[in-house]
């Protein structure tokens, strides 16, 4: 048997090594007796030219090939067993396990109205969610599809755009109360900055000038890597937060926080569904990419963008931008 004779059912044993303890559990679970699953093992590693398994009297050990091998044979599998359906008429049928991801704060803001609403639509569907802030192989991993808020995805993926993300400068009322509002990009250094940066990477901010950016650094006074942590201290008053509005803009509409330097916003990526460059989708993974991009280009905190208006509440200030002591006197209206 050469590389050209490595059938399917030789890769779908080769998926079942990742999971399974010793080759009597490998026989188990494929219906096969032990002594062909090792030698059929051995004819694989013959035709590959590689050793896949390092061997003992009771159990097997994956060697660093092999599981590389492994997990790329179970991806195959799957594909095979969804095509294999489609062509028995099982893929008209809305059922399975749908696995998607997303980063967290966006994944908690977002996801529970999309998987309630598609639960409700086909409850033969199961689903796997991993919100995790890292980027997820989605061919290697086995996810059918992803949200992600950034540069465009690798050309490998198959990716659909919801909104341009925009990030704006926010704090609470209390502090601007008690520390004032900064009118110019130059005051922010007189005030208590929370940084989003990540470990290793200066704190730096950056301001939409003309067409460009300008990228300035800062000293703050609390630094975080963590989206939702930089959201709960501004909303604390700990201090102007550089934030995506997309995660505050609940909070400015019931006066939570306030937007400052509204026109200093700048961009910072888009917000896309992706999903693996499969020939064959799933009517999950259909239904599902359909559902998730009507429902996220309807909310207001993607299509909308903050505006002046919203900045803040019209109340006395000084020139330099500051709130009057509760003892300053204020002018009061004449009456003629």
């Amino acid at each position: 048997m050469d590389e050209t004779q490595v059938r399917l059912d030789d890769m779908r044993l080769m998926a079942t090594l990742v999971v399974a303890a010793n080759f009597t559990d490998v026989a188990a679970r494929i219906g096969l007796p032990k002594q062909t699953v090792s030698r059929r093992v051995a004819q694989l590693e013959t035709a590959l030219g590689v050793r896949l398994v390092d061997r003992s009297t009771r159990s097997f050990r994956l060697t660093a090939l092999g599981r590389g091998y492994a997990e790329r044979c179970a991806e195959v599998v799957r594909a095979a067993d969804e095509a294999n359906r489609a062509i028995r008429g099982e893929a008209t049928e809305v059922s399975g396990t749908l696995r998607v991801t997303a980063d967290p704060l966006f994944g908690e803001q977002f996801l529970p109205p999309i998987l309630a609403e598609f639960s409700r639509r086909y409850p033969a569907v199961r689903t796997d969610v991993l919100l995790t802030s890292r980027v997820v192989d989605l061919v290697d991993e086995g996810f059918d599809v992803a949200f992600r808020v950034g540069p465009p995805p690798e050309t490998a993926l198959v990716a659909t755009r919801i909104a341009d993300a925009l990030l704006v400068f926010v704090a609470s009322p209390a502090y601007l109360e008690a520390r004032g509002t900064p009118r110019s990009v130059d005051t922010l250094g007189e005030h208590d900055l929370i940084a989003l940066a990540p470990e290793g990477g200066a704190p730096r901010w950056a301001i939409q000038e003309g067409s460009g950016l300008r990228w300035f650094p800062v000293t703050p006074k609390m630094r975080v890597n963590h989206l939702g942590l930089a959201r709960a201290a501004a909303l604390s008053g700990l201090g102007i937060a550089n934030l995506p509005y997309f995660a505050c803009k609940d909070a400015v509409d019931m006066g939570k926080l306030r937007l400052v330097l509204v026109p200093k916003g700048v961009p910072f990526g888009t917000v896309y569904v992706v999903q693996p460059p499969r020939r064959l989708v799933t009517p999950r993974v259909r239904l599902f990419r359909e559902l998730a991009v009507s429902q996220l280009r309807s909310r207001p905190e993607l299509s909308e963008k903050p505006h002046a208006a919203a900045e803040t509440h019209a109340m006395p200030q000084n020139a330099d931008g500051r709130r009057p002591h509760r003892d300053q006197p204020r002018r009061r209206n004449s009456r003629s």
